[in-house]
């Protein structure tokens, strides 16, 4: 079986982007296929409809991608905070 990537995105808020990816996910994994949806957006609802509580977690996205940036981009970023 070929491997297929689907990805939602639209800048605007409450366009059911979430809510499609997790049933989705759902329909597809219902059927055997093996599922991976990145939570990527910081209020992590897809996380928390799939059940995981994102406080629980000792690692997310933003985490990997600071500690990836040289320490003055640190700095900048922490600036514009």
């Amino acid at each position: 079986m070929t491997a297929k990537i689907y990805a939602l995105a639209n800048q605007k808020g409450g366009v059911a982007k979430t809510t499609t990816a997790v049933n989705l996910g759902a329909y597809v994994a219902a059927k055997g296929r093996r599922v991976l949806i990145v939570d990527l957006d910081p209020q992590a609802n897809a996380t928390t409809s799939l059940g995981i509580n994102p406080r629980q977690l000792s690692k997310s996205i933003y985490n990997m991608l600071i500690e990836q940036l040289p320490v003055q981009d640190v700095l900048t970023l922490t600036d514009r905070l």
